[in-house]
């Protein structure tokens, strides 16, 4: 099939939902996990605002957070839920998250604002984690480093197939996240090789710990 855009990429992932989930299993960073685990008390609840198949989701249900995983794409869900029944995981919108104000105590947006398909979509997105999160919560937030164009639609060894990217400056991604209500802890830009080594060399990410102020 044929990628321009959003639609198209979680179209794609409906229909090879299964496949894509087994080839990215492994494709997490443990300590990015656990750094975050780390500022929460035990059963913080915590989103998953682009949970995917629910790998990272169950990881940190594992770690002792109460979490609730949410995607646009219903393959992936379907994937997540048959794998780990004992979590809720819930079809949304980043750009209409289904909460109450001050639902969560943390959100790991971990490469989903990255497929959104412009900078006020990812503002938007932005605004609505910052309303779902308490006065002082964390959020997690990686995306891939713009080395290139902004916005391109590529395929590589994890998909097989086409996706649609929006790449980000580190200095981009500070300013949204002030913008949106939020004042950054940490921030590292690395290649995806520098934590998974099976990863793919090409890829370079920008990690980001921000707080709710």
């Amino acid at each position: 099939m044929s990628v321009s855009g959003l639609e198209d990429t979680i179209k794609w992932y409906d229909e090879h939902a299964e496949q894509y989930a087994e080839a990215g299993a492994t494709y997490f960073d443990l300590n990015h996990i656990k750094t975050f685990v780390s500022v929460f008390p035990k059963n913080a609840k915590v989103l998953d605002a682009g949970c995917g198949a629910g790998r990272d989701t169950a990881l940190l249900q594992e770690e002792g957070l109460d979490v609730t995983g949410l995607d646009l794409s219903k393959g992936l869900l379907a994937v997540a839920r048959h794998k780990f029944p004992e979590i809720t995981f819930i079809e949304g919108n980043l750009l209409k998250l289904p909460f109450e104000n001050d639902s969560f105590d943390g959100v790991w947006s971990n490469t989903s604002l990255l497929h959104l398909e412009t900078v006020e979509d990812v503002r938007q997105a932005l605004k609505e984690m910052n309303r779902v999160t308490r006065t002082g919560g964390v959020l997690h937030v990686v995306v891939k480093a713009q080395t290139d164009s902004k916005t391109a639609v590529v395929a590589d060894k994890l998909s097989g197939h086409d996706r649609f990217f929006q790449y980000f400056s580190a200095d981009e991604l500070k300013g949204l996240l002030a913008e949106n209500g939020f004042r950054i802890t940490s921030i590292k830009e690395y290649g995806e090789t520098d934590t998974i080594p099976h990863g793919r060399p090409e890829v370079k990410l920008i990690w980001c710990l921000a707080q709710k102020i």
